[in-house]
Order: C-alpha cells, then sequence, then structure tokens
C-alpha cells in the first residue's frame, strides 16, 4: 500500500530565506580534492576536479575543468566567517553554503548554456555578505539533461552509497528506462515513511543525508526528493528536484520531474500523486 502524506504536513522550511537571493544549503560534499573517484562495485557519474581550469584567489579555489559535463567544484579554507556560494547566470542565481574547510563542495550548472558567474562572499555580520573572489567561465553544454545526472550538494552520492545499491538492485534485471523508474518510484513511495517530527523542527539550511534517510527509511519530502533523484542518476536517468510551491494550500514542497520516453514528466513520491495534479505545481528553484 502507497502511503498517502497529507500536502499539509509536507512544508519545506528549510530554504527560502537567507541574506542573499536565492536558496540556501550547508554541508559540505566529500569529493577527493585531486578528483579520484571513490572504490565501489558500481559505475556511476562522479563529478572529478581535475584542476585542468582553475580560478583562484583570497583562500578560494574554482575549478570549472568540467562545466561543459554541468557542474562546478567550489571550495574556501582560512575563513572564519560563514561563507556562501553563488552560481549567476544573467539575472537568474542560485546560492549556497560552503565551508571553509578546504573540501570542494559541487555545485550544478542547471540555468542551460552561457557565461557563468561564481561568487564567494563572506559574511560580514547580520545577513550582509561581502564579496571574497568571483569568476567567469562559458558553459556549453552538448546535452544540458547532463546536468541532472551527477551527483550534487543537495543529491550527494558516491558508489558505496546505500542508496545506490539499492538501486542497482531494483534495477538488475530491467532493460527499459520506463521500467527502472517504475521500480524505483514504487520502491520510494512503498518503504518511505513521513517523518512529521522532523518536519516540525526542522531548520533553513538543512541537507538530505542519504545513509541517514536509507537506514531510519524516514524523511520530509526533501529527502523523499533527494533519495528518489539519487537512485535515477545512478541509472543514468536525469531526474530534477524541484522546490516551489503547491495550490491551493499556497505552500513550499519538493518534488520530481524525471527524463523518461524523451519528455521530463512530473512525479511525487511524497504525495504519490493523489490530491494535486501537474498544474498545482510552480517551480521556484530546481537541482
Amino acid at each position: 500500500m502507497h502511503k498517502h502524506i497529507k500536502l499539509t504536513t509536507c512544508i519545506l522550511a528549510l530554504i527560502i530565506t537567507i541574506g542573499v537571493t536565492g536558496c540556501s544549503c550547508s554541508k559540505t560534499t566529500v569529493i577527493d580534492a585531486e578528483g579520484n573517484s571513490p572504490s565501489g562495485d558500481y559505475n556511476v557519474l562522479i563529478p572529478e576536479t581535475p584542476g585542468t581550469v582553475v580560478y583562484s584567489g583570497d583562500g578560494v579555489t574554482i575549478d570549472a575543468s568540467n562545466v561543459n559535463d554541468g557542474y562546478v567544484a567550489v571550495k574556501c579554507e582560512g575563513k572564519s566567517n560563514k561563507i556562501k556560494a553563488q552560481v549567476m547566470l544573467g539575472d537568474h542565481s542560485y546560492n549556497y553554503d560552503l565551508a571553509s574547510d578546504g573540501v570542494y563542495d559541487i555545485y550544478p550548472l542547471q540555468m542551460g548554456n552561457g557565461t557563468y558567474k561564481v561568487r564567494v562572499l563572506e559574511n560580514a555580520g547580520g545577513t550582509s555578505y561581502t564579496p571574497l573572489y568571483q569568476a567567469e567561465f562559458d558553459v556549453n553544454m552538448s546535452d544540458t539533461n547532463r546536468v541532472f545526472v551527477y551527483p550534487s550538494q543537495y543529491v550527494w552520492y558516491t558508489n558505496d552509497t546505500a542508496a545506490v545499491q539499492k538501486s542497482q538492485e531494483l534495477c538488475a534485471n530491467l532493460s527499459s528506462d520506463r521500467a527502472k523508474v517504475d521500480a524505483i518510484y514504487d520502491w520510494v513511495v512503498d518503504n518511505m515513511t513521513y517523518d512529521k517530527e522532523l518536519a516540525a523542527k526542522v531548520e533553513s539550511g538543512y541537507i538530505p543525508d542519504l545513509e541517514e534517510v536509507m537506514k531510519s527509511k524516514k524523511g520530509i519530502c526533501f529527502d523523499y526528493c533527494a533519495l528518489f533523484s539519487a537512485m535515477l542518476r545512478a541509472q543514468g536517468i536525469p531526474t530534477k528536484l524541484v522546490i516551489g510551491k503547491v495550490q491551493p494550500e499556497n505552500i513550499t514542497h519538493s518534488w520530481s520531474q524525471v527524463y523518461v520516453d524523451g519528455k521530463w514528466e512530473w512525479m511525487d513520491t511524497t504525495m504519490d500523486g493523489k490530491g494535486h495534479k501537474e498544474s498545482d505545481y510552480t517551480m521556484e528553484k530546481e537541482y
């Protein structure tokens, strides 16, 4: 029996407001600074930082070596104040938390092709931030859907992640993307339980920990979507984690867009497609 969660309980109060416009998150992804892929039984796409195109200054390093695969790596060190990374294309921007620990975080270039600007900012008190360093680079992806088959800060996994192993188990004997999507969707819906306690206390900056989600089989809508995305991306199926509003309640929620059979399809593992239709959903950010 699929678990149906009332939409009014699925409030994603974690991401909407920060001192600079955009979305905020706070978790450093773990990736080898030299770009070495982690060990594991499965060959999922993992971001690399080979250092062939690097911009650096004032404790900030931006590795733009693989921007045509749809991601950029950013790290900072030696700062005691809170740090933000801002990824911009034209008038659009996405903002992220960045730990000052000298470890790369991976950010998607989900706004399409063009000349991107990446800024790193340091907290100057309250909600004010001052620029530390910035770089501009051209992005020319031959397939802009490729952004959504790599892990990034919101959807982080490696070959060894339990979600990847479960994905491989579920899809071992399946040949079509449609069959894989259906198998993974059903597993997430049937095995995950909505965490009302977490929903009541979640704070801004919350990021899904997929190892913990797989262990507890509980989470809020953000966790459902991050898990679903990781499991599908491990199969090479482009999957967007979407954040926006759902009507008529006008609440913040997270759902998925999956590229299957040549088109993007709306899917909501938290709600299991009950009670609302696709036109009720308005996207604000996608990852």
